[in-house]
């Protein structure tokens, strides 16, 4: 798994810019993330897709801190636990 989120990272330096954030900032949503990054919002939506599909970063679901946006779940991202010493190490 190192060698092939090795290369996933040096196939495009944005992976390296959201991971970074990521890590630095668990249980990140993605607007803050966007802000993070500086990446709009297509180019997050691709990157973490990708992230997501190789298991690298977890897509979780969380109520809203407002009761008037209880209904909207919000979505949060961390890296996952198991590869985040691997990350780190790649960062």
């Amino acid at each position: 798994m190192d060698a092939e989120l090795k290369s996933l990272i040096e196939s495009d330096p944005r992976y390296r810019t959201v991971l970074r954030a990521v890590v630095e900032n668990p249980y990140i949503e993605r607007h803050r993330l966007a802000e993070a990054t500086g990446l709009s919002e297509e180019d997050l939506e691709g990157l973490l897709s990708a992230l997501a599909e190789r298991m690298v970063v977890l897509e979780l679901t969380s109520q809203a801190d407002s009761s008037v946006e209880s209904r909207v779940p919000k979505k949060v991202y961390l890296v996952n636990p198991e590869l985040e010493e691997a990350v780190r190490a790649l960062l």
